[in-house]
């Protein structure tokens, strides 16, 4: 549940969140989804969001208020996003995580196309979740920008990421009976195929004759293992921060050539015992 405040307290976008907020029975998502609560909402500001910047997890109205009353920053005009807060997701040994997975938009002579990666990884957070302390960025933002400011910062996991194949080994050890490839892997690809319908008009609006763009996912899984897609962030980071990502992150890119750019542009024929 998501409101994009363009012009402040002012904005009708507000009004119905101030409605939402102040009427949460009135609110058939909210009564519908269980995980979702009724109190913890995180507000982001709608523009250079990256690394996790300006991110604050809110309960009071006032405080919401006081934050979206800031419409210029720099001269600048300033939106928000206010988006509801997950406040009961499935943990990973206690403590919050989100997974990233990538996509990537094509267009080919006007069409556009595209494509799913089907590896993605889990970052975790280093403090135990406590949805009663909405203050600490540690317990909630999952961003490394954020989580490499503590001192336990790949402490529990190396970089504080996971694999697929390592989360799922957590499901087998908790007993929970659910196949991560099968059940859940299918909902993430119907997910951005919807997101990429929805925008499908404004992304390279001009369908230029060759043009691409990778995008990170972020999604979240509630305590029930439903999948919600949080975010969609252009220029996703491509930092090799750990063993896993320094093998994921290179054949993501790799992949994303052969489908791009080796077709405008045949890489010159290299001996197999080279390739690497």
């Amino acid at each position: 549940m998501t409101y994009h405040i363009k012009d402040g307290l002012a904005d009708k976008e507000f009004a119905k969140f101030e409605d939402t907020y102040n009427n949460p029975s009135n609110c058939p998502d909210l009564t519908k989804f269980p995980c979702m609560g009724t109190s913890v909402w995180i507000v982001k500001p709608g523009e250079n969001t990256n690394r996790g910047c300006g991110i604050t997890v809110c309960r009071e109205l006032t405080q919401i208020k006081q934050i979206i009353s800031n419409t210029h920053v720099n001269g600048k005009k300033r939106s928000y996003i206010i988006q509801k807060y997950c406040e009961r997701p499935f943990l990973y040994k206690g403590r919050k995580f989100d997974i990233r997975a990538f996509a990537v938009t094509q267009t080919v002579n006007g069409n556009l196309q595209g494509y799913y990666y089907t590896e993605g990884y889990l970052r975790t957070s280093c403090r135990d979740y406590n949805i009663k302390n909405v203050t600490s960025r540690l317990i909630h933002l999952t961003n490394d920008a954020v989580q490499k400011n503590c001192q336990d910062y790949g402490k529990f996991e190396n970089g504080n990421k996971l694999s697929y194949a390592d989360f799922q080994k957590y499901l087998d050890s908790v007993n929970v009976k659910k196949d991560f490839a099968k059940d859940v892997l299918p909902e993430f690809k119907k997910l951005v195929c919807d997101s990429i319908k929805a925008v499908s008009r404004k992304l390279d609006p001009d369908r230029r004759q060759s043009s691409f763009e990778i995008f990170g996912y972020d999604f979240m899984l509630d305590e029930d293992l439903k999948p919600w897609v949080i975010e969609v962030n252009t220029n996703p980071c491509l930092e090799l921060s750990s063993p896993y990502l320094a093998r994921l992150i290179p054949a993501m890119i790799e992949n994303t050539m052969k489908i791009c750019v080796d077709p405008l542009f045949p890489p010159p024929p290299v001996p197999i015992q080279k390739r690497h």
